[in-house]
């Protein structure tokens, strides 16, 4: 009798129908699968983009696992806090790969008057000149490729209108890089139509054979930090997480508005100001047509009287 209870009672617990999950037991886990052959601890997260595994990456992984290397990306990352919250809450309201956040990374290092020494581009997402038809403006007195909120949103429909073309994200990356007809044109040339294929066979630019497996190594090292045992922001968007440019006022302006002017009239601090209006390329509104003016959280109406008083002082094209 005893025998047979024996038997019962492990038949149950072996059962199935019985199993730690449905009676609410935690799983439990040999300590080993907590900790990667880095040195980290937790699990590994899989990315929102294919490819992270590959061979391809590992020399950019390995390039950001240096001593520098993880000082530079944790520089940028967290100099770029600023900025880092809309392009995540961005990217999660259009339903966006969250990698693509990285892309400032190697673009900019996330610095939103970026331009590099050929000047052909400009911003957190390097926008050139003839390349921002239908999503940026640019006139003798602004230019949106400096403006983080209006880059980051022409990006976004950029990288949406590659992967539309395209129909894969890592060739709608590489487009964004090398322009949308190099990618067609290789595309064509390619019995296989994959980003992967066009890299190995060079049948694109070598900067988009080396853009999208260093934009996969940022983006598993920055979201699997911890894995990784790397010390760097947080990754993922958080709608509790709050940046100081998160929140802001704005003000229709007609007239040539002076920003150091407004911040002296205002009592507010004028690097601020300029921090929410950097496509003014003079730090002065346009005076030829209306211009949306970026504001302090609050301070709407006190702009209107300080606008008031400028005009009345006849000062308010002062620089």
């Amino acid at each position: 009798m005893k025998i047979l209870l024996v038997a019962v009672l492990l038949l149950l617990q072996t059962s199935p129908f019985f199993s730690s999950e449905q009676k609410g037991q935690p799983e439990e886990f040999a300590p080993e699968e907590f900790f990667s052959e880095w040195g980290g601890s937790g699990f590994y997260q899989e990315l929102d983009l294919p490819g992270a595994e590959r061979e391809e990456v590992v020399p950019y992984r390995n390039r950001w696992m240096t001593g520098w290397g993880r000082a530079e990306l944790k520089a940028i990352l967290e100099n770029g806090y600023k900025y880092r919250h809309y392009v995540k809450k961005r990217l999660a309201q259009e339903g966006l790969p969250s990698c693509l956040e990285y892309i400032p990374v190697i673009e900019s290092s996330y610095k939103p008057l970026a331009k590099p020494q050929s000047g052909k581009s400009v911003g957190l997402w390097q926008f050139m000149e003839n390349s921002i038809e239908n999503y940026l403006r640019k006139t003798k007195w602004i230019d949106e490729r400096r403006d983080p909120w209006k880059s980051t949103d022409a990006a976004i429909k950029k990288l949406k209108a590659n992967h539309k073309q395209f129909g894969d994200w890592l060739l709608a990356i590489a487009a964004y890089n090398c322009g949308a007809g190099a990618v067609k044109r290789a595309l064509k040339k390619s019995p296989q139509k994959t980003f992967w294929a066009l890299a190995k066979n060079k049948l694109i630019p070598d900067h988009a054979i080396a853009y999208v497996p260093n934009l996969l190594a940022v983006c598993d090292l920055a979201q699997n930090a911890e894995y990784y045992k790397i010390d760097l922001p947080q990754a993922f968007y958080d709608p509790s997480t709050y940046s100081p440019l998160d929140d802001f006022d704005s003000l229709e302006v007609k007239q040539a508005i002076s920003l150091k002017a407004l911040a002296n009239e205002m009592r507010v601090d004028e690097k601020l100001l300029h921090e929410l209006n950097p496509a003014l390329l003079y730090g002065v509104t346009p005076p030829d047509e209306e211009y949306l003016l970026r504001l302090p959280a609050g301070t709407r109406a006190a702009a209107e009287d300080a606008i008031f008083c400028i005009m009345l002082k006849g000062d308010f094209a002062d620089n």
